[in-house]
């Protein structure tokens, strides 16, 4: 009985024995993995030279418990070396980002760059064909150059006849059908289209209906009656650089015209329709203006020395720099005209007293913005 409780004790015993070598055996294999992962992570981490160094430091703690100059010099410069090396990779790394926005903010630049030249290109194609446009409306102007030669011819042997130099009232009429069909345009100066829309057609008209000595101030015997000059269209007419001394433009309607660098000493322009015309540069010495509209016109250091401004509209046009020297201005409208600073004291210089006091008791010069000045009404 004993012996066979000794045997059971036995067998129990040798169970648990082989139960304990079986987890100290999963032990020591969880230890023998762990290990290997940690050499082989550290290999990665520390890099090869670090871990030989930390390994050799080890063994000599281990070993001589003490540690060799040699061993400790080696471990500091692999552990600096090491160091020097992910600080590189860590500002490659922070570095990257930045050199890729760099990069593609170039490209973007490059890119917006063709976007423009693109766009000025259109916009250059666009001009072209603007200029295309109206060079075929001049070409196509030009065609009535001819037509107009002779009705000249036409005029200048009715008013060889007439002891009023006048023309017949069909003549007239084909004169003034002539002067509306000379619409304005624009045409190409140094490679560039004009400012405004002119007629140069109307322009030669004009002067050459004056050099034909034709009264424009007769009547016409038709439908629509009324002086020849009142019916013409010179409006848009271009009479630059050119001299008209002396010429009857009564009545005349030049608006918009273009007078540039002309001289019109002693012309008579006594209630012509002259709104918004250019007049920079232009001599009007002697001229008269009498009851004229001068509305917007661009006078800008034209000569009215002499001139006769009396009852004129002169409201908001451009007076800077004209010159006034002995001007008649009584009773003429120049509310909002542009003037220099100076425009007070060189106007009483220039005016007869009773001019200057008349014009300086109803207007006066107010800044409107920087070196913008304007005749504004006194209210009296």
């Amino acid at each position: 009985m004993l012996e066979e409780r000794l045997s059971q004790l036995e067998a129990e015993n040798l169970k648990l024995k082989e139960q304990l070598d079986r987890q100290e055996n999963k032990k020591k294999n969880r230890r023998k993995l762990g290990w290997n992962f940690l050499k082989r992570s550290s290999g990665m981490i520390l890099g090869a030279q670090l871990k030989k160094s930390i390994e050799k430091f080890l063994d000599e703690i281990a070993e001589q418990q003490r540690v060799s100059r040699e061993t400790l010099s080696d471990l500091l410069s692999s552990i600096i070396i090491r160091l020097t090396r992910v600080g590189f990779l860590l500002i490659l790394t922070a570095i990257l980002p930045s050199v890729l926005l760099i990069f593609q903010t170039y490209y973007l630049g490059k890119q917006n760059t063709l976007i423009t030249g693109q766009s000025e290109m259109f916009k250059q194609q666009n001009k072209r064909l603007d200029q295309q446009t109206y060079l075929q409306e001049a070409d196509r102007r030009g065609q009535t150059l001819l037509i107009m030669d002779n009705m000249l011819k036409e005029i200048n042997t009715d008013v060889s006849r007439s002891s009023a130099n006048a023309i017949d009232d069909a003549t007239a009429g084909r004169l003034i059908s002539l002067s509306k069909m000379l619409k304005p345009y624009k045409y190409l100066e140094n490679d560039s289209l004009i400012a405004r829309v002119t007629s140069p057609e109307r322009g030669y008209l004009l002067v050459s209906l004056l050099e034909t000595g034709i009264n424009l101030n007769t009547s016409t015997r038709s439908r629509s009656n009324g002086r020849l000059i009142e019916r013409l269209d010179f409006t848009y007419a271009e009479l630059r650089n050119l001299s008209l001394k002396g010429a009857d433009l009564i009545q005349i309607d030049l608006a918009n015209a273009d007078l540039r660098n002309s001289s019109f000493n002693g012309t008579d322009f006594e209630k012509a329709n002259l709104q918004n015309a250019w007049l920079h540069e232009t001599n009007l010495t002697y001229a008269s203006f009498k009851d004229a509209n001068l509305e917007q016109a661009i006078l800008q250091n034209a000569i009215l020395d002499y001139a006769n401004l009396q009852n004129a509209n002169l409201s908001s046009a451009d007076l800077r720099n004209v010159s006034l020297l002995k001007t008649k201005v009584l009773d003429a409208d120049l509310t909002n005209a542009r003037v220099n600073e100076t425009f007070e004291r060189d106007a009483t210089q220039q005016l007869n007293k009773d001019q200057s006091e008349w014009l300086f008791s109803n207007f006066e010069v107010v800044e409107i913005d920087d070196d913008h000045y304007q005749l504004l009404p006194i209210d009296n």
